[in-house]
């Protein structure tokens, strides 16, 4: 069970992402909210929360800088929230650790997401008590074979769960909300990322290799639509 605080100054968006949270992440319980960036950081060292969702716009202290006070000692993990798409908003929560950036008004497809990659091998341990077992054998798969640019459902159902793909890809996308393609991207995706953090001086091809992409072309793109920004320029601000 993830302890989770908001913070977001406006009122109604506040309640929106309540609803979201509470309607949408079952193994998730809403600790506090917090109404600006300065009462933010103070509820983050007094409650400890696992996880805090912060809009970025706020009086006091943005939710930037709500991260940046507090990243070193709490330990949590941070979703950043915003209406403002813009370059530097992405590329600054990302280099200061946050697991995502969403776009308001945000779904409950978009936290199932980011918990996703905040969940890391946790999640594994239940994956079949929150999906059932066919599905968790499958997300075992991609965690296994997921380094293979030819990986697909069809594969996992022929060789190692002998049943009909079609079927098992309806399952998925029914216990999951999300299809067998995206989840492989989005595990790739969060490979690479870690990939890039670890060796700042490996070349943007092998981490695209590495972590299962096709081509370095592909990757790029797909990076971009995920992250609004190229990890070459990714890469590039990790460097400075």
């Amino acid at each position: 069970m993830y302890r989770v605080l908001l913070v977001d100054d406006e009122p109604l968006t506040l309640a929106h992402t309540r609803s979201v949270v509470e309607h949408g992440i079952a193994e998730c319980e809403i600790i506090g909210t917090a109404a600006n960036g300065l009462e933010g950081i103070e509820a983050i060292r007094r409650l400890k929360p696992d996880v805090v969702i912060t809009d970025v716009v706020m009086p006091g202290a943005t939710g930037l800088e709500l991260i940046d006070a507090t990243l070193e000692e709490s330990h949590c993990h941070f979703i950043v929230l915003s209406g403002y798409q813009e370059f530097e908003y992405v590329r600054h929560a990302m280099r200061s650790g946050a697991v995502d950036y969403l776009l308001k008004p945000i779904t409950e497809q978009d936290l199932r997401q980011a918990f996703r990659r905040l969940s890391g091998s946790a999640a594994e341990e239940s994956y079949e008590q929150r999906y059932g077992s066919l599905v968790a054998q499958v997300i075992r798969a991609i965690d296994e074979h997921y380094t293979d640019p030819e990986l697909s459902l069809g594969w996992i159902c022929d060789n190692e769960l002998f049943m009909n793909s079609t079927h098992v890809g309806r399952l998925f996308q029914k216990r999951t909300g999300q299809k067998f393609t995206a989840w492989l991207t989005e595990k790739r995706l969060c490979e690479a990322r870690r990939l890039l953090d670890q060796d700042r001086d490996l070349s943007i091809a092998e981490a695209a290799e590495r972590a299962g992409f096709s081509s370095a072309k592909y990757f790029t793109e797909v990076f971009r639509k995920n992250y609004g920004m190229s990890p070459g320029q990714y890469k590039q601000e990790e460097k400075e």
